[in-house]
């Protein structure tokens, strides 16, 4: 029976016609791996309907991996991220026009929760890929974390035990964004990433269902 890994993106936001989180996403639907299948969903750019639309797609396609993807245009490299925190701050507004400034998303979570994965490992595995990558311990104040968070959130209070984690994307060539780093990324190679983390993700949930 094949199990299915839910890969997501997100909508393009801050006037941009295209995000690069979706971009590579989209290319891995049917990707299949050791005995999975990757289902690709967009999300929203948005706070609360991110992860609603999240936890709709968790409960319809019942997964049993979950990589969540986002676009950090400041940062040059693939960023896989080990903490998602417990506060919103942002100096832009998410696409419903909500600006959220040191605003804790759940008072009855604590200040972060952890990838429930091996976070060094798939950073790892997209280095092996020939992509440059690196652990990162902070997933910022946005979008990104807040549906990090939400899905932790989530899952913990589920108890469900189904590795999940978060990759940060570089902007792609021809995306313009402010401020953003000078090395980018095709949509094509940050696909060949997201391949590179959901194969190390599946091959890590296996050796631990082997015992």
């Amino acid at each position: 029976m094949t199990r299915t890994i839910l890969v997501t993106g997100f909508e393009p936001f801050g006037g941009e016609t295209v995000n690069a989180s979706w971009e590579a996403a989209q290319q891995l639907e049917g990707w299949r791996h050791g005995g999975y299948a990757a289902a690709t969903r967009l999300l929203p750019c948005a706070y609360d309907a991110s992860v609603k639309a999240l936890i709709r797609a968790i409960e319809t396609l019942r997964p049993e991996a979950l990589l969540m993807t986002g676009q950090s245009a400041r940062r040059g490299l693939v960023t896989v991220e080990r903490f998602a925190h417990n506060l919103d701050n942002a100096a832009a507004p998410d696409n419903d026009g909500d600006l959220r400034r040191e605003l804790r998303i759940s008072r009855a979570a604590p200040e972060w929760l952890e990838a429930t994965t091996r976070v060094r490992r798939i950073a790892g595995a997209v280095k092996e890929a020939g992509i440059p990558a690196r652990m990162s311990l902070n997933a910022g104040g946005f979008v990104c974390n807040h549906l990090y968070f939400g899905a932790l959130q989530y899952l913990r209070d589920k108890k469900s035990p189904i590795p999940a984690v978060f990759l940060h994307l570089p902007a792609t060539p021809e995306q313009k964004p402010p401020g953003a780093s000078g090395k980018r990324l095709t949509a094509a190679k940050a696909a060949e990433a997201l391949k590179a983390a959901a194969a190390a993700m599946i091959d890590q949930s296996k050796s631990t269902e082997a015992g």
